[in-house]
Order: C-alpha cells, then structure tokens, then sequence
C-alpha cells in the first residue's frame, strides 16, 4: 500500500474521530456538571429551518434554581415536542444555574453525534489497517 494513501486514510478517520471524542467529553461533563432537578415551563417553541428545508423545533424553557429565574432552549426534538405551557424536568448544574438540559432530549443528540462521527472515522481507519495487514 502507498505511504500516502495510508496517512490520507489515517487523517480522515483521525478528522472524524476529533469531533466525536470533543462531544463525548462536551456530553460526559455535562452530566457530571448538571445534577441538580427542576421543574421548567415551557415558554415558547423556537422553530429553525433545517438544512433539509424541514423545520426543527426547539423548547425553551424558564425553571427557578438558587433564588432566580432562568431561561434556556433545548435541543432540537423529534417525535413529540411539549406543548407551550407544559411542565419537563430539566437538570442543571448547582455551581452554575444558567447552565442546563433537558435529559433524554439534549443528551440524545450528543450522544448520536458522537457515535456517527465515531463510526464514520472507523471506516477509514479500519480500511487502512486492513490493507497493511492484507499487503
């Protein structure tokens, strides 16, 4: 096999391989951050066009913790999107407040990230390795 095509390979998988390991750390401490409960309202549904000229629907959600209220816009959601009005648990971080997400909702979308970018950096990798070990 060619040296370059070799690192060109490696690069690739390697290039995929950044942004999952980034989401997986971004998810990981997030969780760990964020182990507060409370009650949010949802406020309002911001509504973004994808790039797939669909529309994404984000909840925005106002919840009390230390002694203030906050507000925050959770991640995109399909399937079900609580109606205005609505009450969701969200988790937030006790150190920060302002800091929060909506678990099942905001986790899933790292955590989906994180294993296609993953996968997707294992192709190459894996077919480079294959090759030096066939050759």
């Amino acid at each position: 096999m060619e040296v370059g095509l070799a690192l060109t390979l490696c690069g690739i998988g390697v290039a995929f391989w950044i942004p999952a390991i980034i989401l997986g750390i971004i998810l990981k401490k997030r969780t760990q951050k964020c182990t507060a409960d409370a009650q949010a309202k949802v406020v309002r549904i911001n509504v973004h066009n994808s790039s797939d000229n669909g529309l994404q629907y984000h909840p925005v959600y106002e919840y009390y913790a230390a002694g203030e209220y906050y507000t925050s816009e959770g991640a995109y959601l399909s399937g079900r999107v609580p109606e205005v009005g609505e009450t969701i648990w969200i988790k937030y971080n006790p150190d920060k407040p302002k800091q929060s997400y909506i678990p099942g909702y905001d986790n899933k979308v790292y955590k989906i990230l994180t294993i296609v970018f993953g996968l997707i950096g294992a192709v190459p990798i894996l077919v480079c390795i294959g090759i030096a070990i066939w050759v």
